[in-house]
């Protein structure tokens, strides 16, 4: 056995294991956890305006309230991305593509909560709030993608034929 065969059997050993409560329904799990997820990004986008609000008012960092702008603003795309891909157009490709965005989303939010958690400027409750929440996401968002990894095969829909035969096959 190959070494790149016996971690990929660990591994998807390990998450058989976390994720067996979900293996009767895999697509609605994936759901149901995406559903969540959505409540995540919209709290951390209503968030992320008061932190704007709270840096433009107290002459906060000009990069960081261009930091918690963006960064709400990616959420809501995430969002749209996401119900797009998971309820309209689960192809292979499309899945793989939502799995790496919502990777390097949740290793943003990993980023801006070290930034926020004890940054000086402006009101720190605020900060501080935002860089929770943030961390929260970054806890979704990582379960998230493991749950999508783990049941893709379940998710993804073979594309429909179109009814004209490829090149390859005609003699």
């Amino acid at each position: 056995m190959a070494e790149s065969e016996a971690t990929t059997s660990i591994g998807e050993g390990i998450l058989s294991r976390v994720f067996s409560s979900c293996a009767a329904d895999p697509r609605g799990s994936v759901h149901r956890l995406w559903g969540i997820s959505l409540l995540f990004v919209v709290l951390y986008f209503v968030v992320a305006v008061f932190e704007m609000m709270n840096m433009k008012s107290n002459d906060g960092s000009f990069a960081v309230l261009i930091a918690s702008i963006w960064s709400g603003l990616v959420h809501l795309g995430l969002g749209v991305l996401g119900t797009f891909v998971l309820k309209r157009f689960p192809t292979s490709f499309s899945v793989g593509f939502l799995l790496g965005v919502m990777i390097v989303i949740a290793n943003q939010n990993l980023l801006l909560f070290a930034t926020f958690l004890k940054f000086g400027q402006g009101d720190k409750k605020t900060n501080a709030l935002f860089a929770v929440v943030g961390f929260c996401v970054f806890g979704v968002m990582s379960f998230m993608s493991l749950l999508l990894f783990h049941f893709k095969q379940d998710v993804v829909v073979a594309q429909m034929d179109s009814g004209k035969e490829s090149n390859r096959d005609v003699a």
